[in-house]
């Protein structure tokens, strides 16, 4: 099962749509967050105690970008 949510980043004319698919119930080897910009996957993170480890990053975010996605992604739990 998973749940599907959207996030943006940016400002202006600089806005970027992501989805992230968060796996409810995660299985061994796939990480609880997948996160698509245009429908290729470009990160996944994994819970670490108070915070997120990256598991994946094929799209090569940037360090900034990847703590704006964390932002988003606690935000949208909280």
């Amino acid at each position: 099962m998973e749940d599907v949510f959207e996030i943006t980043l940016g400002h202006g004319g600089d806005l970027q749509t992501l989805i992230v698919k968060d796996f409810v119930h995660h299985e061994d080897g796939k990480c609880k967050f997948e996160v698509y910009r245009l429908g290729q996957l470009i990160l996944s993170l994994e819970p670490d105690g108070d915070t997120f480890r990256t598991c994946q990053n094929p799209g090569e975010v940037k360090k900034e970008m990847i703590n704006q996605i964390i932002d988003k992604i606690e935000w949208y739990h909280l």
